[in-house]
């Protein structure tokens, strides 16, 4: 196993990613090297689409109906996908367990 590396200086980083492959190093004794495969970055700007069918699904929810581009000119669109985009974070990073507790109760 090696000897244990010192946990001061040392950087986290969080990937979201698929684990092709994990081995010993060959650079560095008792670490690991680690194969993954993340997808393309999006283009300059490209849009989230979670954020804009959370967005429409707001706007019809709360317009009685009318959809996030119908309201372009009225100025609520923007509003709407702001919210959209605070929330597609905080929804995607709740635990299932969570998400379905919550459902449950209503």
């Amino acid at each position: 196993m090696g000897e244990l590396l010192p946990l001061e200086g040392w950087i986290n980083v969080e990937l979201h990613c698929h684990l092709d492959e994990v081995r010993p190093s060959n650079r560095h004794p008792g670490l690991s090297q680690v194969l993954l495969s993340v997808p393309p970055p999006e283009g300059p700007g490209s849009v989230d689409q979670r954020v804009e069918a959370l967005a429409d699904y707001i706007s019809r929810t709360l317009e009685l109906g009318a959809g996030i581009e119908e309201l372009e000119r009225s100025g609520w669109a923007e509003t709407y996908r702001y919210l959209a985009e605070a929330l597609v974070p905080w929804i995607a990073a709740a635990p299932r367990r969570e998400l379905k507790d919550a459902w449950d109760r209503g």
